[in-house]
C-alpha cells in the first residue's frame, strides 16, 4: 500500500482546521501491521538505563503469586529476568508533540501526482500517533501555520519543552532566498527552542525529491514550488537565487537534504525524507530505524 492511497482521507488544504486524531482515519489492517513495529519504538524511544516501563506509560511492581501470566513484562524478563507484573496503562508519562507545518506550499501537487504534500504529512502524522498510542504514550497534534516555520516553533516553546520527543513536518521549502536559508532558519528555532531529541520529515512531491531525474525535469511542464523550471539551468547555484525549478533544483534538493542531516545530527536529532508514492511499510520502517540511530547515539 502506497502512502497516497490513506491520503485521501485527509484534507488538502493548509487552510483546513487542524486534525486532533489523524491516525483514526487509518485502516485496521494498516493498524494490526504498525502493532507488529511497536516493540522497535519502545526500544528506540526508552532512555532510562534500567529499561523501566514508566516512561512508556506502563506502571510495574514486582510478581506476586496470583498475578495474571499475562500481566507479565516479557520484555523485562527476557532482558533482565526480572519477574514483573504490568499494573496499569496511564498515557501522559511519555509525551510526543508532532508539528504539522500547515502553509501555501504544502498544497503543491504535480499532475502526476494523486495526492498533495499538505495530505502526505497528515497521513504521516496519522501513523506516527499510532504507532505511540499503541505504546500507551501521550501523542498532541499541532498544526503551525503560516510560512515562517521557525517563529511558529517559537510560539510553540512552552508547550514543546514539556514534550520527551518531537516530530516537524514539513517540506523544507518555506524560504526560497537560497539552498541554505530553510535549514538554518529551523536549526535556529530548534536552538531556541531546546528540544533534546525529535526527528524532521521532509514531505516532497514526486517532482521535488532526490529521486527525480534531470530528463524526467525538461520534459516536465509542471511548476515546482515557488517558480517556474529555471530557464538558464547551465547556471551555478548562488545563494539569493531561486533554486525551486528547472535542472538547478536537482543541485538545490540534494544540497539542502545533505545540509539538513548535518545540521540536525549535531542536535542528536534525525531526518527522513518521503513522497506520497513510496510505500506505508517503507515509510514505518524507515522512522523505526532513524529512531533507534537515535537511541544508539544518546
Amino acid at each position: 500500500m502506497k502512502l497516497a492511497e490513506l491520503c485521501t482521507a485527509y484534507p488538502s488544504s493548509c487552510d483546513a482546521p487542524a486534525l486532533a486524531h489523524p491516525g483514526r482515519a487509518l485502516p485496521l489492517e494498516l493498524r494490526a501491521k504498525l502493532r507488529m513495529q511497536r516493540g522497535w519504538l519502545q526500544a528506540s524511544l526508552d532512555s532510562n538505563i534500567q529499561r523501566s516501563a514508566n516512561r512508556s506509560g506502563l506502571g510495574l511492581r514486582p510478581y506476586t503469586a496470583g498475578d495474571s501470566l499475562r500481566a507479565l513484562s516479557a520484555r523485562h524478563l527476557f532482558l533482565q529476568e526480572e519477574l514483573l507484573t504490568r499494573t496499569d496503562v496511564s498515557p501522559g508519562r511519555f509525551h510526543v508533540s508532532v508539528l504539522v507545518h500547515c502553509y501555501g506550499n504544502m498544497e503543491f501537487r504535480s499532475a502526476q501526482a494523486s495526492a498533495s504534500k499538505m495530505q502526505a504529512a497528515w497521513a504521516v502524522a496519522g501513523l506516527l500517533e499510532n504507532l505511540h498510542n499503541q505504546q500507551a504514550q501521550k501523542v498532541e497534534i499541532v498544526a503551525l501555520r503560516g510560512r515562517n516555520l521557525g517563529e511558529a516553533l517559537l510560539q510553540q516553546a512552552a508547550r514543546l519543552r514539556r514534550s520527551h520527543f518531537c516530530y516537524v513536518i514539513t517540506d523544507m521549502l518555506f524560504d526560497p532566498t537560497s539552498v541554505s536559508a530553510s535549514t538554518e532558519e529551523l536549526s535556529a528555532a530548534l536552538k531556541h527552542v531546546r528540544m533534546a531529541r525529535g526527528m524532521v520529515v521532509v514531505v516532497r512531491d514526486a517532482w521535488e525529491s532526490p529521486d527525480i531525474t534531470s530528463s524526467e525535469i525538461l520534459r516536465s511542464g509542471d511548476t515546482i514550488a515557488f517558480a517556474a523550471p529555471n530557464t538558464n539551468p547551465g547556471n551555478t547555484p548562488q545563494d539569493g537565487q531561486d533554486f525551486h525549478g528547472g535542472l538547478a533544483y536537482l543541485e538545490n534538493i540534494n544540497t539542502q537534504l545533505r545540509q539538513l542531516e548535518r545540521e540536525l545530527n549535531m542536535r542528536n536529532w534525525n531526518s527522513m525524507w518521503l513522497t506520497p508514492e513510496h510505500e506505508v511499510s517503507d515509510v514505518s520502517k524507515n522512522l523505526t530505524t532513524r529512531l533507534a540511530a537515535l537511541r544508539i547515539c544518546s
